[in-house]
Formats: structure tokens, C-alpha cells, sequence
């Protein structure tokens, strides 16, 4: 987590003062982080933690959440009462359904916006050395390397 919010400090920091790239507009896009939604309330609060220190770091940068499922308030709540430019920021680890359909879908119904739907989080060697982190605290210990066995080829016909 400590190298995630390293990395979001220093895309932060491309930023001007008030979360607006120098010479561009006067007024920031609305930030919005989408998350997919849990039924862990774990996950909740982690999503408000990480949306609390885009604040924290940028304080003139609106920051909306808004989830795909499962927790409110749903993305498209949170587009309905939005105006001018937004950002969607994707808080998923893949380029799976969600990226392609639901969240394009969602932008579709909310024509009084100007958006943009940046990258996934993933997936990323961040995110995999995460993981692996998490699997050893959990006691998973690492198996040899997968060597595959060596390719036969088929007996050439004339």
C-alpha cells in the first residue's frame, strides 16, 4: 500500500495547486474513483481511506465515489449530480466487463458531463507483489518455478 500511495502521490504532484495541470482550466475535473462494491465492509472503508488521502493531498480536487454494485452511492447516482468534466478512475484490477460495458454504460446516461475514463489499476507488478505478499502472511509458501516439458515435435510426414 505504502508503494500504491507513493505512486498516486506522484501523479498528484503533475498537478498544480489546486489539482488542475498547470496552464490548462481554472476549474478541476471532478475526480470520480469507481469502485466495483463489496459486500465486506472491510472494503468500504478501505475505498474511503484511499479517497480521503486524494483529499488530504489535493485539496482543491473534487473527489466523488461511486460503486458498480452492491454499495451506494452507485455510479450513477453519483454522475446524476454531477456537472461539467469528470474523470472516472476505475479502482478495478483488470480490463474486464466492468471497463468495457458497465462503466462506458454508465457515462452513456449522463450526456450533461464531459468524461473522461481513465486506465484500471490493474493489472500491474504493484498489485502482484501485493498479492504475493498477502499469500505469504497467509503462510502460502512459494513452489518451485513451473518448468514446462520440453516441446516435442510432432514426426515430420512426407
Amino acid at each position: 500500500m505504502t508503494r500504491f500511495t507513493a505512486q498516486l502521490t506522484t501523479q498528484l504532484d503533475r498537478l498544480g495547486a489546486h489539482g488542475v495541470r498547470r496552464g490548462r482550466r481554472d476549474r478541476p475535473p471532478t475526480l470520480v474513483a469507481v469502485a466495483h462494491g463489496s459486500r465486506d465492509p472491510e472494503a468500504l472503508s478501505t475505498v474511503t481511506a484511499l479517497l480521503d488521502r486524494v483529499r488530504a493531498l489535493r485539496p482543491g480536487l473534487p473527489v466523488r465515489l461511486g460503486h458498480i454494485e452492491l454499495n451506494q452511492p452507485l455510479l450513477s447516482d453519483t454522475l446524476a449530480v454531477l456537472r461539467g468534466e469528470v474523470v472516472l478512475v476505475p479502482l478495478l484490477l483488470s480490463r474486464g466487463y466492468h471497463i468495457k460495458r458497465d462503466i462506458p454504460d454508465a457515462v452513456a446516461t449522463a450526456p450533461h458531463l464531459t468524461a473522461r475514463i481513465a486506465a484500471p489499476l490493474g493489472p500491474d507488478p504493484l498489485l502482484a507483489e501485493a498479492l504475493d505478499a498477502r499469500l505469504a502472511e497467509a503462510g502460502w509458501r512459494a513452489a518451485a518455478p513451473y518448468r514446462a516439458a520440453p516441446h516435442r515435435a510432432a514426426p515430420h510426414r512426407a
